[in-house]
């Protein structure tokens, strides 16, 4: 007889908590807000969260920015969730409903791991399983991501063998067959979507979980070192007891190893030209800084690093985005010859092998010599300031505004542009953003995945179509070069070079370790590339 499939998200709350005390993990506790219901012998708690009734967004935009107020009967919005709480073996797991489900948990006791760990160990632990997708912050060199586009799954053997030796999962989906209690499970950090597998009798299923739940708590324990290095490949996150003694030392370490730690946004999922201001308790600032922060704190407790925000603002003063400064952290430290990396409140574990030959990679390949004068920079960020004050609710093009500065401080050719792209053999593509002479010059604002990506690919294509296609190349290019002196050769030679130019508005140096990572396999693809 058929199982009935019942998909649920899961959490696994950290070591040392009661559930008879839920003001200790439950986020804004009150008592009124758990649900009665029929719990057996389970010890669980169904809590819910309200959201408060408010017009949609769009509304209260219509009215203050577009027409002016009006009298309105527009419905108003409740967005709600629940969260079921049971105890097992002594743990605590957490199952969330609806939208805002998740945000009854306290983030800070959540057991990060647990959902990545236990999908891997479940494909190690079963032969027959297979993996549906993976995610990683490396992703678009991970040859399993291209399975996402046409659906194969893909074998044990298979997989370990894809990921030899660039990977730092996110994300990883397993199809078991031979599993009676689990057909599939998606292991993200903080959470595991499991499809559990239910007798039509054990509908209702909530008296039946427990025992299932057990199961995956025992395959997260089962966990060991040899398990994580089969998938984490020189690097894997530490678990909440692995990172205690990190956490303990960490404040210290902001004040004695200032040069190791600075802050940084740890998402970019936003407009970043909207931000207006950024905010840290009551004072104002014009970029994260770490420093900044100290001399305000200059003793801070970890548990200062966990309550205290970081808020980044429209011009409404309204909130974009909010962190703590636990989360906006990143630092980089060596305890006993082994290398450990904080981001995103969270540490990994770098051997010092891969550590060592990924920055003497990329210390070998910036280019010293090119340098933006400070007039240039100061001019570029006034022209910046100007737009914005100019055109606060539009979005500003500051690469062409920089790129801009830059063709006219080196007599370069701008090609930041549209109507410059050229056309070889039906294929358009952009040729760089700056020229000059035999020198491609790609350039893009902030280093987020996707943009570096982006940015990768365009010097990418536009160098490898002018190595093959020399002549039509720059028959093509040289239209939009009036001066004949400077028209790119119809012959490739040793003396061209691509330059790769990141911007920010930042202060100080802020190359983080896993973007490094993404610039050395992103070179090592296309030099592959280039020799096929």
């Amino acid at each position: 007889m058929a199982k009935k499939k019942i998909k649920l998200n899961v959490v696994l709350l950290k070591n040392d908590f009661n559930i008879a005390a839920p003001e200790t993990f439950i986020e804004n506790y009150r008592q009124d807000n758990e649900i009665n219901f029929n719990k057996g012998d389970l010890n669980a708690i169904l809590y819910k969260k309200l959201g408060s009734y408010s017009e949609p967004k769009w509304v209260e935009n219509l009215k203050n920015k577009i027409v002016g107020n009006f009298v309105s009967n527009f419905p108003s919005n409740q967005s709600s969730g629940v969260t079921l709480f049971i105890e097992v073996q002594n743990r605590i797991f957490a199952i969330n409903f609806g939208t805002l489900g998740r945000f009854n948990i306290n983030k800070n006791v959540i057991e990060k791991t647990f959902g990545i760990y236990t999908a891997n160990k479940l494909l190690n632990n079963d032969l027959t399983a297979t993996i549906k997708s993976a995610h990683s912050r490396v992703n678009e060199t991970n040859p399993v991501n291209k399975q996402r586009q046409y659906g194969a799954d893909i074998s044990n053997n298979q997989l370990f063998l894809s990921m030899e030796d660039n990977e730092a999962l996110k994300e990883l989906a397993v199809i078991s067959s031979a599993s009676e209690d689990f057909s599939r499970m998606i292991g993200k950090y903080s959470s595991l979507n499991v499809q559990f597998l239910f007798n039509n009798t054990e509908i209702p299923c909530f008296q039946y979980l427990q025992p299932k739940l057990e199961k995956l708590l025992d395959i997260y324990n089962s966990v060991s070192r040899d398990d994580i290095k089969k998938l984490f490949k020189g690097i894997y996150p530490l678990n909440s007891t692995e990172s205690k003694d990190l956490n303990v030392q960490l404040p210290n370490k902001l004040i004695t190893s200032t040069d190791a730690f600075f802050l940084f946004e740890p998402e970019i999922d936003y407009d970043l030209s909207l931000v207006a201001a950024i905010k840290i308790g009551n004072e104002y600032y014009d970029e994260l800084s770490l420093s900044a922060y100290i001399i305000k704190n200059p003793q801070p407790s970890f548990e200062n690093l966990i309550e205290d925000k970081v808020f980044f603002l429209n011009e409404d003063d309204e909130i974009i985005k909010e962190w703590s400064i636990l989360e906006c952290l990143y630092g980089e430290i060596e305890e006993n010859n082994t290398n450990y990396i904080l981001s995103g409140g969270e540490w990994f574990q770098v051997s010092k092998d891969k550590y060592d030959r990924i920055s003497l990679a990329i210390d070998e390949i910036i280019d010293t010599n090119f340098v933006i004068p400070d007039d240039i920079k100061e001019n570029v960020r006034e022209e910046i300031r100007q737009a914005i004050a100019q055109n606060p609710n539009q979005k500003i093009n500051k690469e062409n505004i920089f790129n801009t500065h830059l063709s006219n401080h080196i007599n370069g050719y701008l090609f930041d542009e549209a109507a410059k792209q050229i056309n070889l053999y039906e294929d358009k593509f952009e040729v760089c953003d700056v020229l000059h002479q035999n020198r491609f010059f790609h350039v893009k604002y902030n280093y987020g995945a996707s943009a570096l990506s982006h940015l990768f690919n365009q010097g990418y294509v536009s160098a490898k179509s002018y190595a093959e296609f020399t002549s039509k190349y720059a028959e093509a290019v040289n239209v939009y070069i009036p001066d004949v002196a400077n028209h790119l050769s119809h012959e490739f030679g040793n003396n061209v070079t691509v330059h790769y130019l990141i911007l920010n508005d930042k202060s100080q140096d802020r190359l983080t370790f896993f973007r490094k990572w993404l610039w050395k396999t992103k070179l090592e693809l296309y030099r592959l590339c280039s020799l096929m």
